[in-house]
């Protein structure tokens, strides 16, 4: 089932989740890059303190679904990140990266993740990016180049698609099984 932005934000708002599907994903990925794995339960607890497993939306149960799928499947080089469509206003896809950006923190941390200082220099850097990100001013300068903006954009989300899994990679290195490696989940 693919995940949709808007059945996402509709999901959330029912279950009386404060979270956007942005921050709701980055959760769940930065819960995965601190503990190694986090049960549907887990990551439900952290979006509402009101929801039941046992009430959880098709879309938030497919979403979990496919994060690990793309997190645990061996030959994977990238996560589908979930931010609002490009029709939306720039100032509101941008707010969407800095609030995933900040949730891949928070679960990062509640998770325990290692201690940054820790991590190798890839992983690191992924963590330092995600910091910088996290900081970023999300009031929107209309004195240049919109296309720019939109490519710089594009360029990051696709840049965390794929240094999203390197940084997991780095902190749970694949187990060999059989002749194969696959992640750890």
């Amino acid at each position: 089932m693919p995940v949709h932005y808007p059945q996402l934000r509709d999901d959330l708002h029912d279950i009386d989740a404060v979270l956007s599907p942005s921050e709701a994903q980055g959760t769940l990925i930065g819960l995965w890059l601190g503990k190694g794995h986090a049960s549907e339960s887990e990551w439900l607890s952290e979006l509402s303190d009101e929801a039941s497993p046992n009430i959880m939306p098709a879309s938030l149960k497919a979403m979990y679904a496919e994060v690990i799928n793309q997190i645990t499947t061996a030959d994977n080089l990238g996560l589908s990140l979930i931010f609002p469509e490009d029709d939306q206003p720039f100032g509101d896809r941008l707010m969407a990266l800095i609030e995933f950006a900040q949730s891949v923190l928070y679960g990062y941390a509640i998770g325990k993740g290692p201690d940054p200082a820790q991590l190798s220099p890839e992983a690191k850097e992924v963590f330092d990016d995600l910091q910088a990100i996290a900081a970023l001013d999300d009031e929107v300068d209309h004195t240049h180049d919109d296309e720019e903006d939109e490519i710089n954009l594009y360029e990051i989300i696709n840049y965390l698609s794929a240094a999203l899994i390197v940084m997991y990679i780095n902190i749970h290195p694949p187990v060999p099984s059989d002749g194969t490696a696959s992640r750890p989940h």
